[in-house]
């Protein structure tokens, strides 16, 4: 048995991982701790950490591996140096919920929105982003508890502008939740320049209007920025004339809505089958489910402005077309057994059965011949028959199904339909091509992504709190974490781009399983630096540990491609 000896407990060690460093270098290079400061009201000498170091804090604790609630921040930082994170001396208890609290509500007082929204333009200068197109979309998240807004000292206009927590469309699938409205604006690198807490009930049209108020302050402020993405709530009349108008024109794409303009969408797609000069645009993405597209393109007037509508066929909505043939025809068969089973006493009954029959939705895309049956059914009385016995004779009714197949004519109308979508966009010049146009538009996951981040585990997937004005304040700082997360994954697909340029036929294989680096992602510096740490010797002085080589060069090479080396980030 292995002998063991006891030592007396020493002091927990202060350290701080790879990602958590670099990221705090950023948000010093970003100002986020001054821009939070400089707009919230408060007195440095009743803080021991100012409002913008506890924001900080929590921003920063959303990169730790831990799945504790941010109620419990001080569990989430225990291991780390909050010295060196915060800029301030302090004990862990001096970052607790009670004073990240008395943050937060601090925060939501102040123009939340301005130190975020500057936050990100000032990281497109700093990083060297390029805007391009803009991706936006809502999405909700959802809250558990409830919060008094009756013992919050405020004026009654305030409280007319306050948060309204409530039940509304739930993108989450959770309809008895309530919720909020995050709305996101992100360039086309997954960079989220706008990211708001919206009322509950906040619809996609409404969000589509403050987007095209930011576009307006973004060019103002100088940055110039190419199409607006969105989903087809953007598409009504209202919002059109609007991009389409005067100085402030935008160039937008999206999807048109089966309902707009007297279902413009199906008349382009059975144009497009008319004319059948389809143009083969290939595979959009690589790998087995990667769907091809064949297009069309027609040009006119919609809501007063000339459009593009781009009719995509797209062989995997054809084969789910197919599929739900199937199905339907499935759904059918005991539909018809139920018919047949049934027996009337006279024939305009069972013709007004049939009739009622041929009117059900299940049968739209099929055809049915039937005939009435006529039969005759003999009830004998009870009891012993004699001579004089005679049963009582009665005719019945049935409806009979002879024969029940496809119509045709309706499912290719329902394959063409469903194998089919309609991009509209005010981009009409043919510098532009149908592929460009296709790519931009399902350029739309970049959002998406933002958004499953933004529920994820470390982040915001439930939260619980009492007071709306903290509720806006953290929304904030989580966006700032996306706002990092996404800035780092920027950084090192731009240093790939220009090594690969630089030094071409020289692959990095720093990738998963030490594969060829070819789309590095956040998550995989996150997770390979997990065991990349600095320890503290004393203030100022770090020791930096690496786990083992292949973490070394990994995680090394990941570092240079941002320009970065472990004694940069500290230093």
């Amino acid at each position: 048995m292995a002998k063991v000896n006891e030592k007396a407990p020493t002091a927990p060690r202060k350290t701080i991982t790879v990602v958590m460093a670099l990221a705090n270098k950023m948000m010093d290079e970003l100002r986020f701790e001054d821009r939070v400061n400089e707009q919230v009201d408060w007195d440095k000498h009743h803080w021991a950490v100012s409002p913008g170091g506890l924001a900080k804090a929590v921003a920063l604790s959303t990169l730790t591996d831990m799945r504790t609630p941010l109620t419990h921040i001080q569990e989430r930082l225990r291991p780390y140096d909050l010295a060196h994170l915060t800029g301030y001396e302090v004990e862990r208890h001096d970052v607790n919920s009670f004073n990240v609290g008395r943050a937060l509500e601090r925060i939501g007082e102040a123009d939340y929105n301005r130190i975020y929204e500057g936050a990100a333009l000032a990281a497109l200068h700093q990083y060297s982003v390029p805007v391009g197109r803009l991706h936006s979309d809502t999405t909700t998240v959802s809250f558990y508890g409830e919060y008094d807004a009756e013992n919050i000292d405020l004026t009654e206009e305030e409280r007319k502008e306050l948060l309204q927590i409530e039940k509304g469309y739930n993108k989450d699938g959770r309809p008895g939740c309530k919720q909020m409205v995050v709305g996101q604006i992100v360039t086309g690198q997954g960079i989220p320049l706008a990211n708001r807490a919206l009322d509950g009930s906040t619809s996609d049209i409404e969000w589509n209007k403050q987007s095209l108020d930011y576009l307006e302050s973004l060019r103002a402020n100088g940055f110039a920025h190419g199409a607006y993405v969105a989903d087809s709530k953007l598409v009504t009349r209202e919002l059109i004339e609007r991009m389409n108008g005067g100085p402030g024109r935008v160039s937008f794409v999206s999807r048109c809505p089966a309902n707009f303009e007297d279902k413009l969408e199906s008349r382009m797609i059975e144009k497009a089958y008319e004319e059948g000069a389809w143009e083969d645009l290939g595979q959009l993405g690589s790998g087995k489910k990667a769907s091809s597209y064949r297009s069309q393109s027609f040009s006119g007037p919609v809501c007063g402005g000339p459009v593009r509508l781009l009719v995509l066929e797209s062989s995997a909505l054809m084969a789910k077309a197919e599929l739900s043939l199937e199905k339907e025809a499935a759904k059918l068969g005991p539909i018809v057994k139920a018919l047949e089973k049934k027996t009337f006493a006279c024939r305009e009954d069972a013709e007004k059965e049939y009739g009622r029959f041929e009117k059900l939705k299940e049968l739209k895309l099929f055809s049915c011949t039937a005939k009435i049956q006529e039969e005759t059914l003999k009830k004998w009385p009870r009891g012993r028959r004699n001579a004089a016995t005679r049963p009582t004779v009665a005719q019945t009714y049935r409806v009979k199904a002879e024969k029940v197949g496809r119509d045709e004519e309706a499912c290719l109308r329902h394959v063409r339909n469903e194998s089919c979508f309609v991009i509209i966009s005010n981009i009409t010049d043919k510098t532009t091509t149908d592929r460009e146009l296709l790519e931009t538009y399902k350029g739309q996951y970049a959002v998406e992504n933002s958004f499953r981040q933004l529920k994820g585990p470390s982040l915001a997937s439930v939260i619980y709190l009492k007071n709306p004005k903290r509720i806006q304040a953290l929304t904030m700082i989580l966006s700032f974490s996306l706002l990092l997360r996404a800035l780092i994954q920027h950084r090192l697909r731009a240093g790939l781009a220009k090594r690969q340029k630089d030094c071409p036929g020289e692959p990095v294989y720093a990738g998963w399983n030490g594969r060829e680096l070819k789309n590095p992602t956040f998550k995989l510096l996150y997770e390979q630096a997990a065991n990349c740490f600095y320890e503290r010797e004393k203030l100022g002085e770090y020791s930096f540990i690496w786990p083992h080589a292949e973490a070394q060069y990994i995680v090394g090479s990941l570092l240079l491609l941002m320009g970065e080396t472990v004694g940069s980030i500290l230093a």
